[in-house]
């Protein structure tokens, strides 16, 4: 059993199918539109996830398990893919997957729990989980090298646009509708990709004689998901409770690393794995993976706290902050169209790489001395510095990481990438989340306790307050109420706001540490 895709697709039809063109140009387009769908949904939940776990009454505990349900069945559905690719074929892959993601999207848009959001976001984690993985080695197995360069360029473009697009549209839909059409909103563009992929995808990949004991080994497959699930638990459960206080979490710990190191021996070990792990043996590809990790790992914690800097911390509206930041990402993608005119000048890609690190420490360290009454004006040139992390880090790696790759390797090392690429982005929304939970808390304690009748500047606030409440028309039995009421208001804005300073330094800690791993490396040379 093989994973290879032979070399054929819409470019070898017969020249006299009048519709080999159309065919051509649809493919390049829609192997970059399924991923680019798949972008955009996830960066709706990321930017608007105050908005989601709202409306279905989710805790912050809660409201990580939608995120890590949709990772931990995205890298199953990576695992499994190759599977159903051999049984009905790319075409019919992608085509079903979306139509089934679709039904996850109605089911999710239409939740009233966090039960049945969990549930919707597990099934459209493993029906898209693999778009991204199935259309970059489609992209490049299948089709020629003359159109290869111009084919993963545009799914580059797209899956940047999907992301850029993602702020505005749901800003947008939050303002004017609820947080249901953050989901409804991605089931009519999948039906259409749906349509689109059976259009122009073509039907390889299937085997049409398969060996009696060429069978994926179920064993091996469960071995994973138990320990995905084990370190997911105990990561979550940590930030409640101690590691040592109860036996439970210590034995999750094993049971996991014990699943994970099995599920690794036997991927060695096996003719014919879900992924071949012997490309880990690449110097250049551990680099890479560790890179990888570091940007979507920053990536994902910057879009769950800049749009709640945005209106919590400065008071934009949901409308203008979605605005800035969609501008902000559109700004990226017209700084990858000039990237890839200037790339193959650019020899020395290390130094591009350290800058993206340098340039979020910078944009973090500028966002958290930013004053609290700070105008739209002043946000310009930090979200401009944002717009060009992506491209000076991801990018070059992309580049560096499977440049010595055959199209065997490529396949298994892509879809290594994108296991990794899931599990950063669940494991970035969990321990910002906590993070945040912890900080707040800290804050709010912190100047909770100058708000007590024996501090003097308290009781004058409070007195001044209630004086002012009375002249406004407020009755008088009820403006102490109401300035206290005020108060606190003031207290969580004042430690929501200190929440976020503390979280862009953190973000800039983690930045250094990618900047100096980045430049301590021979091999991105």
């Amino acid at each position: 059993m093989t994973s290879t895709v032979p070399p054929t697709g819409p470019d070898t039809a017969p020249a006299n199918d009048p519709s080999r063109p159309m065919r051509v140009e649809a493919y390049r387009y829609a192997l970059g539109l399924i991923p680019g769908l798949e972008f955009f949904e996830n960066a709706l939940l990321v930017y608007f996830a105050v908005y989601i776990s709202g409306g279905v009454d989710a805790s912050p505990k809660e409201f990580v398990w939608i995120t890590t349900a949709y990772g931990m069945a995205s890298v199953l559905a990576i695992l499994k893919q190759q599977w159903f690719v051999e049984r009905i074929g790319y075409r019919r892959y992608l085509t079903a997957s979306l139509l089934l993601y679709a039904c996850g999207a109605l089911l999710a848009g239409t939740s009233e729990s966090v039960t049945q959001l969990v549930i919707a976001r597990t099934c459209q984690g493993f029906c898209a989980g693999s778009w991204m993985s199935s259309c970059r080695i489609l992209a490049q197995v299948s089709v020629p090298a003359a159109r290869r360069g111009k084919t993963v360029q545009t799914f580059a473009l797209l899956l940047f646009t999907g992301s850029a697009v993602a702020p505005l549209i749901g800003g947008l839909l939050i303002a004017e509708y609820t947080w249901r059409t953050l989901f409804l909103c991605t089931a009519p563009p999948a039906v259409l990709l749906a349509g689109l992929a059976w259009f122009s995808v073509p039907d390889i990949g299937r085997l049409r004689e398969r060996a009696t004991d060429s069978r994926y080994p179920f064993a091996p497959f469960m071995a994973f998901a138990l320990a995905m699930g084990a370190f997911e638990l105990v990561l979550q459960e940590m930030r409640y409770t101690l590691w040592l206080q109860t036996p439970w979490l210590p034995l999750l710990t094993v049971v996991g690393t014990g699943a994970l190191v099995a599920f690794g021996y036997h991927q060695w070990q096996h003719p014919a794995p879900f992924i071949r792990l012997q490309s880990l043996r690449r110097r250049e590809f551990q680099v890479g993976l560790l890179l990888y990790a570091a940007y979507y790992y920053l990536a994902n914690t910057q879009s769950y706290l800049m749009p709640r800097m945005l209106e919590q911390g400065l008071g934009f509206t949901v409308e203008r902050t979605g605005q800035l930041l969609g501008y902000s990402a559109l700004l990226t993608v017209f700084l990858l169209l000039a990237y890839f005119r200037v790339a193959k000048f650019i020899t020395h890609k290390k130094l591009l790489i350290v800058s993206g690190f340098a340039m979020t420490i910078a944009t973090s360290l500028w966002l958290a001395a930013m004053p609290p009454d700070a105008g739209q004006p002043q946000l310009y040139g930090v979200l401009a510095l944002k717009a060009v992390f992506g491209i000076f880090t991801v990018l070059p790696v992309a580049n560096l990481t499977f440049r010595a790759f055959d199209h065997e390797s490529f396949v298994h090392g892509y879809r290594l990438k994108n296991i990794l690429r899931q599990l950063s982005g669940s494991f970035a929304v969990s321990t910002i989340v906590a993070f945040e939970q912890h900080r707040e808390a800290l804050h709010r304690t912190r100047l909770t306790e100058i708000a007590n009748p024996f501090n003097p500047r308290f009781t004058q606030t409070l007195d001044a307050l209630a004086t002012a409440l009375t002249h406004a028309g407020v009755a008088a039995s009820q403006a102490h109420g109401a300035a206290l009421a005020q108060i606190a208001r003031m207290i969580q804005r004042q430690a929501s706001f200190l929440t976020f300073i503390d979280g862009f330094h953190f973000i800039a800690i983690v930045a250094l540490c990618g900047a100096i791993f980045a430049a301590l490396q021979k091999q991105l040379n």
